[in-house]
């Protein structure tokens, strides 16, 4: 039994489910919101440094590095140590990279911030899910999940306006701080969990409760193509999150204003998506046949838009309803991730299957950017929807599995 399974709030309380709910999914907001800080004031960075945007694409690449190196091993710690202590570590640890950063702005100083940033992330997708995954009723657990992803895709929305404005009246250094400042403010409200948290660790340790299956155990197939079913599923919509704009102007000579409205839509419907998903997740029993429809229509919606010109405003629906069934069926892959997650262990499976989101962010990139270099906008479109046809398959395999298995020897 892990420490958050001890220390398990009752699963009939359904006020202390709201408020964990509550301060979990805030967590991710800020973890959200650090991850884009620094793209609103990229150019205030630039002068207020003196470097290059090449220069500055070295702290967002070295964030992700870091995570992706750091998250696997945090998630094991998360079970271990207890998620609520390093949850609070992580909110603590990335705002003081920021405001590190802010106070003493230098190259140096960027580098080293953005690898705290990136250390920091690193603890919010094993902690946040092992915590939800303890402390939420399994009948509302879809929901706790589209709860979560929900506000984590809203500290993507308001990075922009927090950071603008902060540097607005303030300059660069200034809003670097002001956004440092809230990590630790968030955590504030989580410190009372960790003294119950270490209670339930003195409690397991009297009690020999079992510390869980070990680190080879864990990785059985299930939980290796979860991990590269983040993996595609991060290229899939990466690709068109990031250069839907250039690939819609290009490829049918749309408006670039039509391109903007394209990507509001899509991001927008997401996320009403992933509020209706966790409805869809607590009532399905396969979660793979959620994951199989929303995101099979998803590629077919984006296909078309690849392969014909329909003019702005159905182009705009397609792409819309595209985002909305993406968007879907992210409560139903967490959810299946859960089920291959021992006792105990729901962090370290966290932990390691997300990693695929850090591996995805760094592909996907270069991949669109080699399409539209070599005159290929219609491959932002059908690389989406081959990325999306894989996280179908790689979902139905992991499904099929069942539940976890201890691997064998």
């Amino acid at each position: 039994m892990g420490l958050q399974t001890a220390i398990a709030a009752p699963h009939d309380d359904t006020r202390a489910e709201f408020k964990t709910l509550g301060l979990i999914s805030a967590a991710h907001l800020i973890s959200h919101l650090y991850w884009l800080a620094f793209v609103p004031i990229l150019p205030d960075l630039k002068e207020l440094l003196g470097v290059s945007y090449t220069d500055l694409a070295w702290s967002i690449a070295t964030m992700n590095i870091v995570s992706a190196l750091t998250q696997a091993p945090i998630g094991f710690l998360c079970d271990r140590l207890g998620a609520r202590t390093l949850l609070v570590g992580g909110l603590v640890l990335g705002g003081l990279g920021f405001i590190a950063i802010g106070v003493w702005p230098s190259f140096v100083m960027l580098i080293a911030g953005s690898a705290v940033i990136g250390l920091a992330n690193a603890v919010y997708h094993p902690a946040d899910y092992s915590i939800l995954a303890a402390e939420m009723s399994p009948n509302r657990m879809g929901r706790a999940f589209s709860v979560h992803a929900f506000m984590g895709y809203l500290g993507f929305a308001v990075a922009p306006p927090i950071m603008l404005a902060a540097a607005h009246f303030g300059g660069a250094r200034t809003a670097l701080i002001v956004c440092g400042a809230l990590g630790p403010l968030v955590a504030l409200p989580l410190l009372p969990g960790c003294r119950d948290e270490r209670d339930g660790a003195r409690h397991a340790a009297t009690t020999g409760a079992p510390e869980g299956p070990s680190a080879m155990a864990l990785l059985t197939p299930a939980v290796i193509l979860l991990t590269l079913m983040y993996t595609v599923l991060n290229i899939g919509t990466n690709i068109l999150q990031t250069y839907m704009v250039v690939g819609l102007t290009d490829l049918h000579q749309l408006p670039r204003a039509i391109g903007d409205w394209g990507l509001t839509l899509f991001m927008c419907a997401m996320v009403t998506g992933v509020l209706a998903g966790g409805f869809l997740a607590d009532r399905a029993t396969r979660q793979s046949l959620v994951t199989s429809g929303g995101f099979g229509l998803a590629a077919l919606l984006v296909i078309l838009v690849g392969s014909f010109d329909f003019g702005p405003y159905p182009t705009l629906a397609l792409i819309s309803l595209a985002g909305f069934l993406a968007g879907l069926i992210m409560p139903s892959r967490d959810m299946l991730t859960r089920a291959a997650s021992p006792p105990g262990a729901v962090g370290r499976v966290f932990g390691i299957v997300t990693t695929g989101f850090n591996i995805g962010g760094m592909i996907s990139p270069m991949v669109g950017a080699w399409f539209i270099d070599h005159n290929m906008p219609a491959w932002i479109f059908y690389g989406s929807a081959i990325a999306m046809a894989a996280t179908i398959a790689l979902a139905i395999k992991a499904d099929l599995d069942g539940p976890y298995q201890p691997a064998q020897k």
